[in-house]
């Protein structure tokens, strides 16, 4: 831990890691002049720096023969440090890049690329603000609350359950619960897309005693904990029999419905029903999503600040 410490301390004063490169080098290249070509320096330039590397770690990295060069001891103990110092440096070094470019970074369930709301925020935005550069960054449900609480995103754009109180996020979910500021784009009800060739022409809502007894595809974790386990938990209450389908998420649903024949789940979020498809509401049955843009309430840039005020409108 001590080395490592030293090591970070030393690698304040390049940020390159050039000495660090140069032992990985020629520890992959098994030689000094091929590792020389590899990084483009002079066989001299790269012999200097291992030496001098060798001088302030106190101990020689490698045991040097006419024919080859090999590890020492040592030098095989260290090896893995250097490699994860050059990838710590790595990430400084994009983190200073993208600090300098004051990029706004918004992170998005990758399924909401399909949902136009999502869509139409992030467009309009860009459009509107031509002087904040933007990055989307497509995560799980669950990375987005963790990202959001180390600061490695500034917006999450996602889809949570609706109670009396509003956006619920899932305890079941790490980081879900932690203090966010929490603007609603838009809600949806939970419905069920069944084939056609199971509803009557003209008719209408979907009741719970329609549902008892009927088997449905239900939803995965991809859209969170909270929408699967609420959505399973009331089917079941109703009377209906789970269907796990070979895949499970919004989109896949609507598919493998149609293909198979079965009533499925709709969270109302993923475009128009598949031919043969008809989404049918089901008014009790009692459960909402809404897509929701989430924000830390601690400092933040004037980006993110622009971009929930973009959402409220």
């Amino acid at each position: 831990m001590a080395l490592l410490i030293w090591i970070g301390y030393r690698s304040l004063m390049d940020l390159d890691a050039r000495p660090y490169r140069a032992f990985v080098g020629v520890a992959d290249a098994g030689s000094f002049s091929r590792a020389a070509r590899i990084l483009h320096i002079s066989q001299p330039a790269l012999s200097a720096q291992i030496r001098e590397l060798e001088r302030r770690i106190g101990f020689a990295l490698f045991t040097r023969s006419s024919r080859r060069v090999e590890l020492t001891a040592e030098g095989s103990l260290f090896l893995d440090k250097a490699r994860r110092m050059i990838l710590e440096t790595e990430f400084i070094n994009q983190a200073a890049r993208e600090i300098r470019a004051n990029e706004l970074r918004v992170g998005t369930a990758h399924h909401s690329a399909q949902i136009m709301e999502r869509r139409d925020l992030i467009d309009s935005f860009i459009r509107a603000n031509p002087d904040v550069p933007l990055r989307v960054h497509g995560r799980t449900h669950a990375q987005l609350f963790a990202d959001l609480a180390r600061n490695d995103i500034d917006i999450a754009i996602t889809l949570e359950l609706i109670s009396n109180t509003g956006a619920t996020p899932s305890v079941a979910e790490p980081f879900a619960t932690q203090d966010v500021e929490r603007r609603i784009l838009a809600e949806r009800p939970v419905c069920v897309m069944m084939p056609t060739s199971l509803v009557p022409a003209g008719q209408g809502p979907l009741t719970l005693t329609e549902l008892h007894g009927m088997e449905v595809g239900t939803i995965n974790r991809s859209h969170g904990i909270g929408i699967s386990e609420a959505v399973a938990r009331r089917l079941s209450e109703v009377g209906a029999r789970l269907l796990h389908l070979p895949e499970a998420d919004g989109p896949a649903l609507a598919h493998y419905g149609a293909l198979l024949s079965k009533p499925v789940v709709s969270l109302g979020w993923f475009g128009p029903p598949p031919p043969g498809m008809r989404e049918c509401d089901v008014p009790d049955l009692g459960l909402s999503t809404a897509l929701v843009v989430l924000a830390s309430p601690a400092a933040r840039r004037a980006g993110a600040d622009r971009f929930l005020q973009a959402a409220r409108h």
